[in-house]
């Protein structure tokens, strides 16, 4: 699939990159039929986001069509067209249950690049 990548400081390239597969139960791949950049993304281009690091995958403002999901999934099936939150997020953990996604102390919660990481790689299957 081609992907949009944060190749080196102020650098992106458009990557050819395998098709992500399902890791975890509560995981969607999903076909992105249109992304946009944020603010986020030219942080990262200025170098500005230390956890941002060469090979990811930017432009996690998107929508698409669910094309697999985890045995875990229950709001969404393949062919559901969504948007896909910039935040990934548990759901169970103190700050979720208050609302406060961005704050999940799951280890890939909060703001964490969750969806620039590689099991979350989904621009243009």
């Amino acid at each position: 699939m081609l992907t949009y990548t944060y190749t080196s400081k102020g650098k992106f390239a458009l990557v050819e990159k395998p098709k992500p597969t399902i890791k975890h139960e509560r995981d969607a791949i999903v076909k992105v039929t249109l992304a946009s950049i944020c603010s986020s993304d030219l942080h990262i281009k200025h170098g500005s986001v230390p956890r941002a690091v060469e090979g990811i995958t930017v432009g996690h403002e998107m929508v698409g069509i669910v094309e697999e999901v985890g045995s875990a999934v229950k709001n969404v099936k393949p062919g559901d067209r969504v948007m896909v939150n910039v935040e990934t997020f548990c759901g169970e953990c103190f700050f979720c249950k208050k609302g406060f996604v961005n704050n999940c102390t799951d280890k890939n919660g909060g703001w964490a690049l969750g969806c620039l990481s590689s099991t979350m790689e989904l621009i243009n299957t």
